[in-house]
């Protein structure tokens, strides 16, 4: 064999076993993850081929539920828009999302023993059946959510404190999955982002609802207490930057307890830079910021600066939940929930029960401790601040006769346009049963926008309205 014709012998060699190697790879390695690749849309047309289970609320609403064309079986979303960021879609043009992606293989009927029965449905000829997923969310208190954000931009979150159960999640801008086909091209290019759980994956400055992170540290770590006291002449400067309280005001003599009802900038910024950037950080990591939220639909990290890279103006302006801090609703509720559980942070999650199709158990959810960023001792003292807040402080809009609500306001301003109200709350205070953390992008303060959209939640949570 001359030397040509071995070069191009050992050419077409190196091609056989490169594909083979492909071959491998998609079929052993890769074939499971290309199996759920919302891209794959072959995969789920023979999927839709499937009775999918039912996506069911706490109290019995249907969220998701099929009809027949044919072969096929499509999905109906009853509830529209009011849903969507979080229930996704089920789609034989543009695949999956949301619950319909994250719990498919339950739905399709694939995992456990709904699996097994496949081969008996193929070798009787019949429509195979997918489990239904018992969700727990409320779905009064995702109306009421819905009702109180209206049209503006943002979030709200509702979770019981105790099990982490979600009992309501509102994004705004959202979309219809019922007519997604025909929207699909509009929801991509609209800069308002209505694919985006906004309560879940938008990062935010937080403002003052920081705050209650940076009470957590500074009375655990005993740097005050509620009646230490402070003077306020309107600012502080730290390392250069001048800090000034939200509307110039001035507060003179008061003590902390004031200061986190009144959400004075000057003494929160002293506070945080008696603690120091590194405690700040380890305070705020024991919170949930920087790490994976424990939340399966796709939940961003919140933030907090490295400390390294922190100088005294950066830490005072963090202090208040300015700067590089950016945090998600979701994270904000359950900052508020260590809080109201005793210092504890329950894993968050919305599907409560599968089941099949006789309604029989086939898992359940069970609530796990996430965090303990504090003690049971300092979550008690917080708790006061916060029912402070509502009594007499920047969020006495969330008040509501007969419940004592306990709270935190936050205002964070931003770059171009109006500031984010945020505002952060549990009730009954004595008993909390349930959370919830409200955002309005670019709408004003806290306690006039945020503090009466949590309001509405609560009571509705609480069966009040």
């Amino acid at each position: 064999m001359d030397k040509s014709l071995r070069r191009l012998f050992l050419i077409f060699t190196l091609m056989f076993l490169a594909l083979i190697v492909r071959l491998t790879y998609v079929q052993v390695w890769a074939a499971p993850g290309l199996k759920v690749n919302p891209s794959n849309t072959r995969a789920i047309e023979e999927e839709m081929k499937v009775d999918r289970g039912a996506i069911i609320s706490a109290d019995g609403v249907e969220l998701a539920v099929n009809h027949q064309q044919g072969e096929y079986f499509f999905r109906e979303y009853p509830q529209g828009d009011l849903t969507s960021p979080w229930l996704g879609y089920n789609s034989l043009q543009y695949g999956r999302a949301g619950i319909e992606r994250v719990y498919n293989e339950d739905l399709s009927g694939q995992s456990g023993i709904l699996g097994l029965t496949n081969y008996w449905d193929q070798i009787l000829n019949r429509p195979h059946r997918g489990a239904d997923l018992k969700l727990t969310i409320n779905m009064s208190v995702q109306k009421a959510a819905a009702n109180a954000l209206g049209n503006r931009k943002g979030a709200v979150v509702a979770l019981d404190p105790r099990t982490g159960a979600v009992l309501a999640m509102v994004s705004y801008p959202r979309y219809d999955p019922n007519k997604l086909d025909d929207l699909w091209k509009q929801l991509n290019s609209d800069p308002d982002t209505p694919l985006l759980n906004r309560a879940a994956q938008g990062l935010y400055p937080p403002g003052s609802v920081f705050k209650m992170v940076v009470a957590g540290a500074a009375l655990q770590e005993n740097a005050v207490s509620p009646d230490t006291i402070f003077q306020d002449t309107g600012t502080v400067t730290a390392g250069g930057y001048v800090v000034r309280n939200y509307g110039g005001n001035v507060y003179g003599s008061h003590d902390f307890a004031q200061a986190f009802a009144k959400s004075i900038n000057t003494t929160f910024a002293k506070v945080g830079v008696a603690l120091g950037a590194d405690t700040l950080a380890r305070y705020a990591g024991d919170f949930g910021f920087g790490e994976t939220p424990p939340w399966p639909l796709a939940g961003a990290k919140s933030v907090f600066p490295d400390p390294g890279t922190m100088d005294k103006a950066h830490v005072a302006q963090a202090s208040f939940g300015q700067g590089e801090v950016l945090t998600t609703p979701l994270e904000m509720a359950l900052v508020a929930s260590a809080v109201a559980n005793g210092g504890k942070i329950m894993k968050p999650y919305i599907v409560d029960q599968v089941l099949d199709y006789h309604q029989k158990v086939l898992e359940e959810t069970h609530s796990q401790t996430w965090m303990q960023p504090l003690t049971p001792e300092t979550a008690a003292t917080l708790k006061q601040l916060m029912i402070g807040v509502v009594t007499g402080g920047t969020g006495t809009s969330a008040a509501i006769s007969g419940v004592q609500v306990a709270g935190k306001t936050g205002t964070a301003e931003v770059e171009n346009g109006e500031p984010h109200a945020w505002f952060a709350a549990f009730a009954p205070a004595n008993d909390p049963q349930v959370v919830v953390a409200v955002l309005v992008e670019n709408s004003g303060t806290g306690g006039s926008v945020a503090a009466p959209v949590a309001r509405q939640v609560i009571s509705a949570a609480l069966g009040l309205q």
